[in-house]
Order: C-alpha cells, then sequence, then structure tokens
C-alpha cells in the first residue's frame, strides 16, 4: 500500500513541504494578482486600492532652506482686501512682488502672512535659522515688506465688516511703528520711504493718506485743489477736515480726498509723489510743505511703466509720450513706435524698449534673448506628489488648491515658496542666467 504525504519518512535534517500546501499557496498567490490586476486602476472611492492619479517621479532637486507646517483650516490667504485699481483677479501666489503689485502673502525671501479659524492671523518670518512668530486677533487683509532693506511690515487688518486698521512694525523686533484707521488695502511707495492708505468714501471715493516708514506720522492735513491756474475741484470733492465723515476724519497724515470709477489707477513712485488717472485726464500729486498739491494735470490716459517711467496715451490718436517719474515732462515717441502692453500691475519694464512678467510674457525687441522662466514648471512637477500625499490627509487642500500646489517665484532673491497644502516650503533656485539679470528689470530708481 503507497504511503501519503503523512506516513512517507522524512529525509534527515531536512524539512519536506507537503505538495498540497505548495499548490494552495500558488493558487492564493494568483488570485491576489488577479485581484490586483482588476481593481489596482480604480479609486478608492470606488473599491480599488492604487491612487486616483500616478504621478511620474521628477528628476529636478531644490534645496529646501525652511519648513513650515500649518495646522488645519490655516491657510496663506488674505481676507477682505481689496484694490481700487486692480479689478481682474490677482492670483495669490504673486508676480515678481515689486511694490506696485497688488499685495501677495508669500514676503520676498523671508516669509508669508496666514489666516486662520476665530478671526486669527500670524505673520511667520524666517530669520536665524528659526520661525519667528507675529500674532494677531485679526485676520489680515493686506501684508507687505518695504521694497528696500526688508525691515519694515506693512500690515493691515480687518477689524470688522467695513473696519480696518494698518499698522507699520520693525522687524524682525515687531515693535509697532504706527498704527491707524484705514481701508481694506495699504502699499509701500517704490522708494520704501512712505506707505499709502486708503479709505473707501461716499459716491465711490477714496480718501488716501501717507504715512513716513522712518519717523512719526506727518502732520494731519486735507488737499485743498486751490493751486492757482488749475481747474477747480469736482463738487463731490471735500477740501476742508470739518466736510469729512466720521471714519474719515479718524485717518491720520496728509490726506487727498479723490472721485473715483472702476477705470481709474493711481502710481505712488516716491514718497512724495502721486500719479492718478481718472480715465480721460490725469494729475500728478507732490508732497509740498506737509500737504498734497496739483503739480501738473492733462488730457490723455496714463500708462505706467514702472519703475522707469510714465506714459500717456494723448487723446484723439495724437500719439504716445513718456516722461520721468517724479516730473511730467513728456517726450513724444515715434508714432510707429510698437503699441504697449494694456496696462497690468503684473508688468515690469526695463526701458523703454522691452518689459516682461514673471509669468514670462514679453514686449518688445529689448526682451527677446532675455532667458525664459523654467523654475515654475520645475517645482510643480517636483512638488506634485506632496500635494497628492496632502490632499489624501486633509479635505480642505483640495478647496484651497484645485490642481497642485501653489508656486511662488521670488527671482530677485533667487527662492521660491512652495505649499503642498500641509506644509509651506522655502526653496532655493538653481543658480540661472535668468536670476543673474532679473535684477536690473526690478531694480527701482
Amino acid at each position: 500500500m503507497p504511503l501519503n504525504d503523512y506516513h512517507r519518512p522524512k529525509e534527515v535534517g531536512r524539512e519536506v513541504i507537503p505538495k498540497r500546501y505548495l499548490i494552495a499557496t500558488l493558487f492564493i498567490a494568483a488570485m491576489l494578482v488577479l485581484l490586483a490586476v482588476v481593481q489596482g486602476p480604480r479609486s478608492r472611492e470606488q473599491g480599488g486600492v492604487a491612487r486616483t492619479e500616478v504621478v511620474a517621479a521628477s528628476l529636478e532637486t531644490f534645496e529646501v532652506i525652511a519648513e513650515y507646517r500649518l495646522q488645519d483650516g490655516w491657510a496663506p490667504r488674505f481676507q477682505g482686501t481689496v484694490d481700487p485699481d486692480q479689478a481682474a483677479p490677482w492670483p495669490y501666489a504673486g508676480g515678481f512682488e515689486t511694490p506696485w503689485e497688488p499685495a501677495s502673502p508669500f514676503l520676498g525671501n523671508q516669509g508669508f502672512a496666514t489666516n486662520g479659524p476665530g478671526g486669527r492671523s500670524e505673520v511667520l518670518l524666517w530669520r536665524g535659522l528659526e520661525w519667528r512668530r507675529y500674532r494677531f486677533d485679526a485676520p489680515i487683509a493686506s501684508a507687505r515688506l518695504d521694497p528696500i532693506k526688508g525691515t519694515r511690515l506693512l500690515l493691515t487688518l480687518m477689524l470688522g465688516p467695513r473696519r480696518f486698521e494698518t499698522q507699520l512694525l520693525e522687524v524682525p523686533e515687531g515693535r509697532v511703528l504706527w498704527s491707524s484707521e484705514s481701508g481694506p488695502w495699504s502699499r509701500f511707495s517704490w522708494d520704501g520711504k512712505a506707505a499709502l492708505l486708503g479709505l473707501p468714501g461716499p459716491e465711490g471715493s477714496w480718501l488716501l493718506s501717507a504715512f513716513p516708514t522712518d519717523s512719526e506720522p506727518w502732520p494731519t492735513t486735507l488737499a485743498p485743489w486751490n493751486e492757482p491756474g488749475l481747474p477747480p475741484a469736482p463738487k463731490s470733492v471735500l477740501t476742508k477736515a470739518a466736510q469729512l465723515w466720521d471714519d474719515g476724519a479718524d485717518l491720520r497724515g496728509p490726506c487727498l480726498h479723490l472721485p473715483w470709477k472702476a477705470d481709474h489707477h493711481l502710481w505712488f513712485p516716491a514718497w512724495n509723489r502721486l500719479w492718478v488717472d481718472g480715465g480721460d485726464t490725469w494729475t500728478l500729486w507732490g508732497l509740498e510743505e506737509g500737504t498734497w498739491k496739483r503739480l501738473e494735470v492733462g488730457q490723455g490716459a496714463l500708462s505706467a511703466h514702472p519703475p522707469v517711467a510714465m506714459g500717456l496715451t494723448k487723446p484723439k490718436s495724437e500719439g504716445r509720450a513718456l516722461s520721468p517719474l517724479l516730473k511730467a515732462e513728456w517726450k513724444e515717441i515715434d508714432k510707429d513706435a510698437e503699441a504697449w502692453p494694456a496696462f497690468d500691475a503684473a508688468w515690469s519694464w526695463k526701458d523703454d524698449t522691452g518689459a516682461l512678467t514673471a509669468w514670462d510674457q514679453r514686449w518688445g525687441k529689448g526682451m527677446e534673448g532675455f532667458p525664459k522662466e523654467t523654475q515654475r514648471q520645475g517645482l510643480l512637477r517636483t512638488y506634485r506628489v506632496e500635494w497628492l500625499a496632502a490632499s489624501a490627509l486633509r479635505v480642505s487642500v483640495k478647496g484651497w488648491l484645485h490642481d497642485g500646489p501653489e508656486i511662488a517665484l521670488r527671482e530677485a532673491s533667487e527662492v521660491a515658496w512652495v505649499w503642498v497644502g500641509d506644509r509651506v516650503l522655502l526653496v532655493r533656485l538653481p543658480p540661472s542666467d535668468r536670476l543673474r539679470k532679473i535684477r536690473s528689470v526690478l531694480r527701482p530708481r
């Protein structure tokens, strides 16, 4: 009678696995492989076992300088901010982060502003290989670092419906140099020597005020609009402090009341100069003896060429002209010269022959050989996997970042901010010819 596996003698010193176990093991393994093939491509929501999206590994590498892990509910987003002359939505990451652009939560190569639940907010600055935290009990509507030294932080806080306060802080100490009731936005002059605050007024008007960055606030005045030889003030404009409404009367410093419509623009190139485009007329204001006064008024539409010049398109197709930023001295340009791009705060001008944006739009022959921007796509590829991981951990990430990580290039500082959802990273950009040349475009004059 043949012996079965249970009765067959085993060889000395050797374990023998019964064939039935081997066959059963192979059968189970084959079924698991088949199950994986059938279910693998399906999403987890459909019962699959693999990720919905497969991402190829990136060969690019970026040195991480600093990393901050955000608590759930916190995000580098402003609340309640409204720039009066920026009708089109502005990308949260910003462009070159120049002082003529709308504010960005990502502050140069130093830090970022973030809002959280319960009306709380913070500014985090990377100093001395550690994060310094500046906490506030109100949401942040706008934040900027001064464009020259980076030692002044201009913050506008939303205290309640239609109630805002602007503060100037000295960093890294965090000392408040001055604060004032304000409107929902604030910006530095291009030379970094003053800040401009705006408060919305009646009939779509704005009340503006200037504050110095290195001294006590200037005395409070109101532009009289009474310059000899110039047109009188429009009927809706207030020229005496006693005429101001309650909130307007609380705004300190040299004030200026302006009529305002959706197509108007303003530029603040220096602490004592302000250009205002009123659609078909323009005005150059100067801060003289502590009061805003009209220096020049003219016909046509302004189109700034920051940081090098002011452009003017004359009415009735009479041509175009350029002027220095600090005085209205117009120089005609050739009528056959290439048309300027439609004004947008994203443009930075190298000179009258070329301009570009951080998204690599070009204008003029002066930019034909300028190196292209390639870092943004490289960062998107590199950190997309981390964005997917954060999206799987927090439902809120897809609400903030629909299509991938948020990239804020700071090319003048050779760094970039990357928000993957649950973390914010500061990374170093690899050296390139573009980075070496970009400062020549952005330098203020």
